[in-house]
């Protein structure tokens, strides 16, 4: 992958509630998830991310992806995860 893309998503709930979902959901498949409720990284399954949140934003960089994986399907999966906290999305 050449580019990295950027996913920004509106998170209405505690950035603090996210991060420990974020950390079983990988946690349960293996992935490797370090950060806190201000930045992180998130590694596995050929998937590079960071993730940042300023204030009431979640911007997820994704630095490389499977080849076979969609840029569709990447951003779907964020949204999901965010969006079982959250109400609202960009």
């Amino acid at each position: 992958m050449k580019t990295p893309k950027s996913i920004q998503v509106k998170v209405l709930d505690h950035p603090e509630e996210l991060i420990v979902k974020a950390k079983e959901i990988a946690e349960r498949y293996g992935v490797q998830f370090f950060g806190d409720s201000d930045k992180g990284v998130i590694k596995g399954y050929g998937i590079e991310a960071d993730y940042m949140f300023q204030e009431d934003i979640l911007t997820v960089t994704v630095f490389r992806k499977p080849l076979l994986l969609s840029w569709a399907k990447v951003e779907q999966k964020v949204r999901k995860i965010v969006a079982t906290n959250s109400n609202q999305v960009i």
